[in-house]
């Protein structure tokens, strides 16, 4: 996973590692850096040192005095926590996207629905499948196509009385197409 940022708590880090040189810091930073972007590190003070940029000697120098900021082995309670807490508010973000872009097709549907003077049908929503998406295939129609509710993305695209070829519905989670019947009126 990308992560290109990480917290980090000044006061906390600076109350903890008074006691470290200038180098330690360093290589407490790094060491730190890695395990945010990597999840976890090694137990090997060759990849150690590289990882901090010690020569192996240096390293193992301080390799005493920089285990104490981690529990068994090479875990980092603080960055555990907040590797978990990323993930659960990323999840949260993904479903409330999903929420919100649902709403606005909805709402935007509404809109051409009353301009071409027809109404939607009362709870008109996308086809909830239980394939997976298939791989290859262009799901970046518009959002008219949650309205096929009566068709399944398998068939193929029929002609309007306009002259244009329908595109299928699009495959949605159970979640989202309960969430979409509940605010639809």
């Amino acid at each position: 996973m990308n992560r290109p940022w990480m917290p980090l708590y000044v006061g906390d880090y600076l109350g903890d590692t008074g006691h470290l040189t200038t180098a330690q810091h360093g290589a407490y930073l790094l060491l730190m850096m890695h395990y945010w972007r990597k999840g976890e590190l090694p137990d090997d003070d060759r990849q150690l040192s590289k990882i901090t940029k010690l020569p192996l000697r240096t390293w193992c120098e301080y390799r005493a005095t920089l285990q104490d900021f981690f529990h068994e082995g090479w875990k980092h309670k603080r960055i555990d926590a907040e590797l978990e807490k990323m993930m659960r508010v990323s999840a949260k973000r993904a479903i409330a996207g999903q929420k919100g872009g649902i709403g606005s097709a909805l709402a935007r549907m509404k809109l051409e629905n009353r301009a071409h003077g027809r109404s939607a049908p009362a709870r008109a929503i996308a086809v909830q499948t239980l394939a997976h998406a298939e791989v290859g295939v262009d799901h970046s129609q518009s959002h008219k196509n949650l309205l096929l509710g009566e068709r399944s993305s398998a068939d193929p695209p029929a002609q309007q009385q306009t002259g244009r070829a329908e595109k299928p519905a699009i495959p949605v989670s159970a979640e989202l197409a309960a969430y979409v019947a509940k605010r639809t009126p």
